[in-house]
C-alpha cells in the first residue's frame, strides 16, 4: 500500500515534528497532500526551510513586516496558500501601496505553543514588532496554569486501558491499509454516515471544540496571550466557533465569544472580532467547510478585508 499509493503512507499525512525547544514545525522544505476522507479538501502543502507553510523566508524579513500567528485556521487548514487571510492581506498591501508583507508563522498549537513559535521565528532572523494573532474560540481557551502547550500534553503518556479512539489514533499512525479504507469509505456519504453513526467516524460536531462557561480558564487565556502580545503591536484576531450557529451549545458559545472579546479589550488590546462580519447575509456557516470545521476560501477572505481596514485604520490616524 505504502509504495502503489504512498499518499495513504501514514508519515505523509502532514506530520508536524516537535523540535527540541518545545516547538512543532512542518517538515522543512518539503510538499504534502492534505486532504480530508469526508472530500472537503485535497490540496499541496509546502514547508520552507523554517518549517512554516510559507514561501518567504524569515531570514529575509524586514522590521515593517507583520506577521500572522495562530492555529490551523491561520497556517490555512484546507485552502491553497494563496487563499489564506495572511496572502491575501499582503496583496491588499502591494494593491494600496504598502510595502510590508504578511509572514505566516502558524503551527497547530495553543496560546503558551504561539510564544514559543515567536521566540522560534525570532531566533531565525524574524523582527517581530507588528503581530497578528489568530484566536480559535474552538480549542484556544483554557487553563494555562500547567505551562503546557498542546504538544507537550500530546507527549504525556496515554491511559494503557484500550478504547476506540486510541486504537483508531495508534491505526491512523501506523496503519496506510486503514488510512486508505477511511478514505474510501468516508466518500460515500451513506457510508460515512453509518460509521459516525457505529462511533468510528467523527461527524463535524464531534470534530469542533464546545465550550463550558469557567471564569478561570477565561482569565487564565487572557493572561497567557497578554503576556505573548507584550511589546508588540498586536492585533487580535478572533475566530469565532462554528458551534456559536449550529448545536445545542449555542447560548453558552455566545456568552462565552462575548465575555472574552470583552475582557481583551478591558486589557488595552486591539480586537478585531470577526463575528458580526461573518454573519453578514445570515449565513454564517458557508465560511466554514461542511464535514470540517474550518474556514473554507470564503471565511479567509473575510477575515483579510476586515484585517486590512483594521490595520488601513490605525495607519491613518
Amino acid at each position: 500500500m505504502r509504495k502503489l499509493l504512498p499518499f495513504f503512507n501514514p508519515a505523509a499525512q502532514i506530520p508536524f515534528q516537535l523540535s527540541t525547544n518545545g516547538v512543532a514545525l512542518g517538515p522543512p522544505g518539503k510538499t504534502l497532500r492534505q486532504a480530508t476522507p469526508k472530500g472537503d479538501f485535497d490540496l499541496p502543502v509546502r514547508f520552507n526551510t523554517d518549517g512554516f507553510r510559507d514561501s518567504k523566508i524569515l531570514a529575509d524579513a524586514k522590521a515593517r513586516d507583520w506577521y500572522a500567528l495562530g492555529d490551523s485556521f491561520t497556517i490555512g487548514w484546507g485552502v491553497e496558500e494563496q487563499q489564506r487571510y495572511s496572502n491575501l492581506l499582503e496583496e491588499y498591501f502591494k494593491t494600496n501601496g504598502i510595502s510590508s508583507r504578511v509572514f505566516n508563522i502558524a503551527i497547530p498549537d495553543n496560546i503558551i505553543g504561539y510564544g514559543r513559535l515567536l521566540n522560534y521565528a525570532e531566533s531565525r532572523g524574524a523582527k517581530i514588532h507588528y503581530l497578528i494573532l489568530g484566536i480559535c474560540m474552538e480549542n484556544d481557551l483554557r487553563d494555562y496554569s500547567d505551562g503546557k502547550s498542546s504538544w507537550d500534553s500530546m507527549r504525556q503518556p496515554v491511559s494503557s486501558q484500550p478504547n476506540k479512539r486510541a486504537v483508531q489514533e495508534w491505526l491512523k499512525a501506523r496503519s496506510a491499509l486503514y488510512v486508505a479504507a477511511s478514505y474510501a469509505l468516508q466518500k460515500s456519504s451513506l457510508t460515512r454516515g453509518l460509521l459516525e453513526k457505529m462511533g468510528i467516524s467523527r461527524n463535524i460536531d464531534e470534530l469542533s471544540g464546545k465550550n463550558e462557561w469557567n471564569e478561570t480558564v477565561l482569565k487564565s487565556s487572557r493572561d497567557e496571550l497578554l503576556k505573548v502580545v507584550s511589546g508588540r503591536d498586536a492585533l487580535v484576531l478572533i475566530i469565532p466557533a462554528r458551534r456559536l450557529w449550529h448545536g445545542d451549545n449555542m447560548e453558552m458559545e455566545k456568552r462565552v465569544h462575548e465575555t472574552f472579546v470583552r475582557m481583551l479589550r478591558e486589557a488595552g488590546l486591539t480586537v478585531l472580532d470577526l463575528k458580526p462580519m461573518l454573519e453578514e447575509g445570515g449565513e454564517p456557516l458557508r465560511h466554514y467547510f461542511k464535514t470540517d470545521p474550518h474556514w473554507n476560501a470564503s471565511g479567509h477572505a473575510v477575515a483579510a478585508r476586515e484585517l486590512f481596514k483594521t490595520i488601513a485604520a490605525r495607519v491613518e490616524k
